[in-house]
């Protein structure tokens, strides 16, 4: 026996036998694929694949869709509202003011076809089923709004790009920051050009799950196989039960009198009749009617479908209730508690969003219009040396629902008296701003005063 076959033998002995159970190699578990690799080397295999097979998943699997629509309704909204927080109230209003009117479509949308809100709400749902969406902060020769939003999928990136230093389309430095994005351009004539895009103007928006990680991947991708399973298992068994209703009786025959007996069945016997608009079926000479059971669907179906709906929305990181609007069995308590985990990855959602889209954008805009001078309570010179100063966005996320409003605003008192929370806090968790909620009831009370005073004063007149 060679020294090699030794060696090879003893390697066999020393994997099956491992101090780590999870890392034991059996019949049973040799098909897992151990990927000691960069994370670009281990996904971009798969990338493509896993994209096209969630972006079918979510036009036709109805839970999947609501899932994600359920996702956006929650962290979006209408859109995540910008208010400048500055400390100049009339450089504020200013920015607010010229920030609502760019977030119509003709201004914000490059394609003039989405305002800001849906902008926001496709980046998100994009993010999720494509794993990751390119948004090109892109400067036009518009002089009132300069600054466009476009959106690039992530077909349309060079992944064919080859060069040391470029990893499925994204062009690295040294130090592994990205520097270029390599773009395909085509049209329906199929004229392709390549085009090279600075890094800096480009937002890359994906989440990232290893820090080799330069691209995104679809976030269905633990429950893309358990997804089309149950599309398929739903597909038999509709299938089934209507092959079974369309067949409700069926005909037992035993061997007829006159078969046995050689005898020619007379061909002017007529088996149908109508009688009164009913059809008469008359049987042969021993044959017996029956019927099927109407029992055409298991009662397991029912059950089989909680579970895989339990199973996606822990691979979606939601509750039961949120992914099937299944409220049926549970109870105040647990209804909060589900709604309270829930809130969280809505929260986590916002931020990240807020963080890496929305924040990134508003500086970008803030540059393009001091640049173009549409700021008039903003010196271009100032903003230049102090940038930071003038960027003090707060975002506003839409407004949260109480699942027992009464139950829930009694806990708010309790918090307020206890010093838990703030009134700033309620109200901010409510979709609205604590400064906007004191003037409007300041703007109130004054037009009651206003409006009483005129009264009071007719009153007293009369008198």
């Amino acid at each position: 026996m060679s020294f090699l076959t030794k060696f090879k033998r003893l390697f066999r002995k020393e994997q099956k036998r491992a101090f780590y159970e999870g890392g034991r190699i059996t019949k049973a578990n040799r098909d897992f694929w151990n990927a000691n690799a960069p994370f670009e080397t281990t996904a971009a295999p798969d990338r493509d694949t896993l994209r096209a097979r969630a972006r079918w998943l979510h036009e036709n699997n109805p839970i999947m869709a609501n899932i994600d629509k359920t996702i956006v309704n929650n962290v979006i909204g209408r859109g995540i509202k910008l208010q400048s927080k500055t400390g100049n109230k009339r450089l504020d209003e200013e920015i607010e003011t010229l920030w609502r009117e760019w977030e119509k479509r003709e201004n914000c949308d490059l394609t003039g076809r989405l305002n800001f809100g849906d902008l926001q709400r496709l980046i998100l749902e994009q993010r999720m089923v494509d794993g990751e969406i390119f948004i090109y902060k892109r400067l036009t020769k518009d002089k009132a709004f300069p600054l466009k939003i476009q959106l690039i999928e992530a077909d349309r990136l060079n992944k064919f790009k080859s060069d040391w230093n470029v990893i499925e389309g994204i062009e690295i430095d040294e130090d592994g920051r990205p520097v270029k994005i390599h773009i395909v351009n085509g049209d329906y004539d199929m004229k392709i050009s390549y085009v090279t895009l600075d890094a800096a103007d480009v937002i890359n928006y994906f989440k990232a799950e290893r820090v080799t990680q330069y691209r995104g991947v679809s976030e269905y991708k633990q429950a893309i196989i358990d997804i089309k399973n149950f599309s398929a298992f739903q597909t038999a068994t509709i299938q089934a039960a209507r092959a079974r209703a369309n067949i409700a009786y069926y005909v037992k025959q035993e061997m007829a009198p006159n078969i046995a007996n050689n005898v020619v069945e007379d061909e002017d016997f007529e088996k149908i009749q109508e009688i009164n608009g009913v059809m008469v079926h008359y049987l042969r000479p021993g044959e017996e009617m029956g019927k099927l059971d109407p029992d055409v669907v298991s009662g397991t179906y029912d059950d089989f479908v909680k579970t895989v709906v339990r199973m996606l929305a822990v691979a979606r990181n939601v509750s039961y209730e949120l992914a099937f609007r299944d409220f049926s069995r549970v109870n105040f308590s647990s209804a909060r508690a589900s709604i309270i985990q829930d809130n969280k990855r809505f929260d986590y959602e916002q931020q990240h969003i807020i963080s890496y889209v929305l924040n990134p954008i508003f500086e970008a805009w803030m540059d393009a219009m001091v640049m173009a001078g549409r700021i008039k309570s903003l010196n271009p010179l100032s903003y230049a040396k102090n940038k930071q100063k003038f960027i003090k966005p707060k975002w506003i996320p839409p407004a949260r629902e109480w699942v027992d409003p009464l139950k829930d605003m009694k806990a708010i008192e309790l918090e307020l008296a206890l010093g838990l929370t703030t009134k700033s806090e309620v109200i901010a968790s409510r979709g609205k701003d604590y400064e906007e909620v004191l003037l409007q009831q300041k703007r109130e009370k004054e037009l009651e005063n206003q409006i009483l005073g005129v009264n009071d004063a007719k009153s007293d007149e009369e008198v």
